[in-house]
């Protein structure tokens, strides 16, 4: 905006307004007090930035304006007119006279136990009136609050939104924090994340922030950088609102909480059920929970008495505080999910034991202060019988979880359970009988009777988060359990069994996003590996963007899809945005943070992809995939020695790992110990059975031009029953100095539209390559390449 703004208003504006001054603090948009001479009343007009010039942009925003304008709340500030300013586009609202929730809380910080509740009435209500005329404010934060004459009113209804629409018909940069994306501070998982499918549920998350900023005087995730904030909303829980304050009813402070959850399903559904919670707590009408009748408390516990017993458990859960001994304390607070022994001997119900010790372990890493051990490490004392303290000493953890499953006649299935103590005492046992179909319930019991054993209080909010990602068809779920079974196996039978599992399940339930995400990758694999096709990788990135769909915070379907848009689409830019976005949902998430990590060394920035691999470790350091996946990281990025040191110690986990190549093999050669990089590939190519282009590297290396071409000619044989990557034939040429043969495969790749060609070649100097960067046809490729994306 140029300094001659306020002479374009006033010229635009003409006689009918007469500009006063503008006010500071506006944030995108530029803010000046008017007089309305017809009427004599003070207005507002806030003038909106440069990037939303243009014809269609403008129009947009008045569409949207005009919606929101025919608001008319006692807590909402209506919106008067719309225009347009020299192309930029302004909007006029009521002058306000009084202060900003933001100032009252910079001044007095948190705010009298009675007013916080009174406000947060006000704008709810305001909230709930919006909502059912399809207003959605989309920036709902104390700035937009205003208090005057005694009441809160809510102030730019629709601007965000308005704005949002103007900016994308504009196809602008615009991501600036305050309207177009929201307010990091206050802003909900999936706003963050940009889910088209954002609904008014985001504002009911920011109401929750902002309650918790009444309440406590700063907003949960204070204090850190803007894209810190985001990525807090998006994965971290927040300390209770009563730790930082404690004398908050239990009513007000479960209500503030709930808002704040992770996913839009579990939080209240409407701005009405704010309204109607907050009539119904003693504080709004002048009491506290302290001061009430005791007929009227123990009335209030005969009532939850009689509440059916799966709503309960975490009722029952919290008593577990008020026993004579003290809580477990956080140090020891350690836990390993042992994997579940199937008693009935019988191979098709392995599965469930299998997928009941993964989901188990799921809900449990998700209980608040829990620290669960990795699910790669626990793997390892399957069919064991280690001394627990043994296992408990790897494991790093002070109690073990075992389980029993034997099934019985038809559907029914009895599970013993048992938590014990590293020293093999036992904390707590329990029979579970069953109907398969009622799995999650005895999760759900499981659960909660643990945490009651380490004097963990699960709320009814924490309950359901150990739920998440489960409103789908018992029936579905086990198939999708026979799927993940099928799946780990990494076979070619295994995959298409996978394949037919994960389709089944969907067919029962369309929306289930987690088959979505296990057939997407069941086709990535097919693609690279059994079925080499460029639709395959397209098959992977449709069930990926699905699986998004269905639950946009599942982030092993976010990972996936970035991972897929890479390799279908060559969209590298868009790939990694996806994957980020994945992390910063579950930075826990081993699966995840492989995809990104094997994204990474493959593409180049092998440093992240070493840190990533860290990462991994940390969770998980049994994991041999972790430490494989590092030295692969280290050998790619050049570090041959550390290469060497890391592959040795995945080798004592786990010697059958393998991702790409001889890890040992590639890095020896490049040190220059051609002999033992010789026998290290060809014991490597006895185990695996596994074309070795490292191979080939090293005999071009030590001048053995015809074992080289022998290699090729295996790997033609080879190609008549499987897949062989044409890139690693090019590979081999390109080691004994035949560029034109090695041209040929890449050239073929290209035609194939493999995801290694767009891989390999997005490296500067790839050293599986050598000379071929001072060959213009090499160079031609290279570029024809990289400005090559395909669209589904």
């Amino acid at each position: 905006m140029t300094d001659n703004l306020r002479e374009r208003l006033e010229a635009t504006l003409g006689t009918a307004y007469t500009i006063e001054r503008e006010l500071g603090g506006g944030g995108m948009s530029r803010v000046f007090v008017a007089t309305e001479n017809s009427l004599g009343r003070r207005v507002v007009v806030k003038v909106l930035p440069t990037e939303m010039s243009g014809a269609q942009a403008i129009d947009r925003f008045r569409r949207e304006i005009s919606i929101a304008a025919r608001l008319q709340h006692a807590h909402v500030v209506p919106l008067l007119t719309a225009g347009e300013v020299g192309g930029l586009p302004y909007f006029t609202m009521p002058f306000v006279e009084g202060e900003s929730l933001r100032s009252r809380i910079a001044q007095h910080g948190e705010l009298p136990l009675a007013e916080a509740v009174r406000i947060l009435r006000e704008v709810a209500s305001a909230l709930a009136y919006a909502h059912a005329h399809d207003v959605v404010h989309r920036d709902i934060k104390p700035d937009n609050v205003l208090l005057s004459g005694g009441a809160a009113m809510v102030t730019d209804f629709g601007v965000a939104k308005a704005v949002d629409a103007a900016v994308t018909s504009a196809g602008s940069g615009l991501t600036s924090a305050g309207m177009a994306l929201g307010t990091p501070a206050y802003m909900a998982p999936e706003q963050a994340a940009a889910d088209p499918l954002t609904d008014h549920r985001a504002d009911v998350y920011a109401w929750g922030v902002m309650a918790y900023e009444l309440l406590t005087g700063q907003s949960p995730f204070a204090g850190r950088t803007a894209q810190a904030m985001v990525a807090a909303h998006m994965v971290e829980t927040p300390d209770h609102v009563t730790k930082r304050r404690s004398n908050i009813p239990k009513p007000l402070a479960d209500l503030v909480m709930r808002c704040l959850e992770k996913r839009p399903s579990d939080r209240p559904q409407d701005a009405g059920e704010l309204v109607r919670a907050l009539d119904a707590i003693p504080t709004s009408r002048g009491a506290s929970p302290a001061t009430l009748p005791n007929s009227l408390r123990t009335r209030r516990t005969m009532i939850a008495a009689v509440v059916p017993v799966l709503v309960v458990i975490a009722a029952a859960v919290s008593v577990a505080q008020h026993r004579t001994h003290s809580a477990m304390p956080a140090s020891e607070m350690t836990l390993a999910v042992l994997p579940i022994e199937n008693l009935g001997g019988d191979s098709t119900t392995e599965y469930l034991a299998d997928g009941m010790t993964g989901e188990l372990s799921s809900a449990l890493k998700r209980v608040p202060g829990l620290q669960v051990a990795g699910d790669v490490s626990t793997s390892r004392f399957k069919k064991t019988h280690a001394d627990p303290a043994e296992i408990a000493k790897q494991l790093g953890v002070r109690m073990l979880l075992t389980g029993k499953l034997q099934p019985g006649n038809g559907r029914a299935i009895r599970l013993q359970m048992q938590l014990s103590g590293a020293d093999g005492k036992l904390l707590w046992s329990n029979t579970f009988d069953r109907e398969m179909k009622d799995n999650f319930a005895m999760q759900d019991e499981i659960t909660a009777a643990i945490a009651r054993e380490m004097s963990v209080v699960l709320s009814p909010q924490t309950l359901a988060a150990t739920r998440a990602g489960r409103t789908v068809s018992p029936e579905a779920h086990d198939l999708y359990l026979r799927g993940v079974s099928e799946k780990n196996k990494v076979s070619a039978a295994g995959l298409a069994n996978a394949v037919s599992y994960f389709k089944q399940a969907l067919k029962l339930d369309p929306d289930y996003a987690q088959a979505h995400a296990g057939l997407a990758f069941a086709y990535d694999i097919q693609a690279d590996v059994y079925e080499p096709s460029h639709e395959y990788h397209t098959l992977a990135l449709k069930e990926a963007r699905l699986a998004v769909k269905a639950d946009s915070l599942l982030a092993e379907g976010r990972v996936l899809l970035g991972f897929e848009l890479a390799s279908a689409n060559w969209d590298f830019p868009a790939a990694l945005v996806e994957m980020n976005r994945a992390v910063a949902m579950n930075p826990k998430s081993p699966d995840v943070l492989f995809m990104l990590a094997t994204f990474c060394y493959l593409s180049g920035d092998t440093r992240r992809a070493v840190a990533l691999a860290d990462s991994m470790i940390a969770l998980d350091p049994l994991s041999p995939l972790a430490s494989h996946l590092k030295a692969e990281a280290q050998l790619w990025g050049g570090q041959y020695e550390e290469a060497l040191k890391q592959k040795a110690i995945a080798n004592k986990l786990d010697p059958t790992v393998v991702l790409i190549d001889g890890t040992e093999g590639n890095a020896l050669r490049e040190l220059g110990r051609l002999d033992e990089s010789l026998a290290a590939f060809l014991d490597f190519t006895k185990k695996n059975d596994l074309p070795s282009f490292g191979l080939a590297l090293t005999y071009g290396r030590m001048g053995r031009r015809d074992d080289v071409l022998k290699t090729i000619h295996l790997w033609d044989e080879r190609a008549k029953k499987q897949w062989v990557e044409p890139e690693f034939v090019a590979f081999a040429y390109a080691g004994i100095g035949d560029r034109d043969h090695a041209l040929e495969w890449l050239e073929k790749s290209f035609r194939m539209k493999t995801s290694g060609i767009r891989l390999f070649l997005n490296w500067s100097a790839l050293p599986w390559l050598p000379g071929m960067n001072k060959d213009p046809r090499y160079v031609a490729l290279k570029q024809k390449v990289l400005a090559t994306k395909f669209s589904e």
